[in-house]
C-alpha cells in the first residue's frame, strides 16, 4: 500500500461496563473533554453488519484533548461479559496521556484514595518518567512526562 500513509488515528473506542464512572474518570482524572454523549439506542443493522454483533443497544459518549477522540460505548444488549483486563494480556490495550506536571498528577490522584496509582519510575527514555492507573474496568492508564514522542519511539517523523 504505498502512498496510502494514515494520516492520523480518528479515534480509540474502548467499550466499558459502567457509562457514567468512565465518563466521570476519563473527563475528572485523565483531563479529556466530553464533547458527545448519545442516548441509550438500538443501533440498527448498519452497526449490526459493521461489527458482526446482532441486536445491540448501547450508549456512547466522546471525550477529546488535543486532536485525540476516545469513544466510550457501554452495550445493554449483544455486549459480552466484562473482559479480563490487563498490561499483560493479549489484545488488552493501555492509554497512554502526557501531561505537564506528572508529579502533581500522582499527588491528586493518590490524594483521591482511588486508582491505585503505581509509584512515579524513570523510563530508560532520557529525561521520561510515568506511573499508571487502573480506569473503572480496569483498563491500564500511563501518565507520562518527558520527549516521550514518535521520535523516541523508533516510529519515523512524517513531513
Amino acid at each position: 500500500m504505498t502512498g496510502d500513509v494514515p494520516r492520523l488515528v480518528n479515534h480509540v473506542g474502548l467499550t466499558v461496563s459502567d457509562l457514567e464512572a468512565s465518563v466521570a474518570f476519563y473527563r475528572d482524572v485523565v483531563g479529556f473533554e466530553l464533547v458527545r454523549r448519545g442516548p441509550r439506542q438500538r443501533t440498527g443493522e448498519w452497526f449490526d453488519t459493521l461489527t458482526d454483533n446482532e441486536g445491540v443497544v448501547m450508549e456512547s459518549a466522546i471525550l477529546a484533548s488535543e486532536g485525540f477522540a476516545l469513544q466510550l460505548l457501554q452495550y445493554f444488549a449483544g455486549g459480552e461479559a466484562q473482559a479480563w483486563t490487563g498490561h499483560n494480556r493479549v489484545g488488552n490495550v493501555h492509554l497512554a496521556i502526557n501531561v505537564d506536571d506528572l508529579d502533581e498528577r500522582h499527588a491528586r490522584i493518590v490524594a483521591s484514595g482511588q486508582w491505585s496509582p503505581s509509584p512515579i519510575v524513570e523510563l530508560p527514555i532520557p529525561g521520561q518518567r510515568s506511573f499508571y492507573v487502573r480506569d473503572p474496568d480496569g483498563v491500564p492508564v500511563e501518565f507520562g512526562e518527558g520527549p516521550y514522542r514518535a521520535e523516541t519511539t523508533g516510529v519515523p517523523k512524517r513531513d
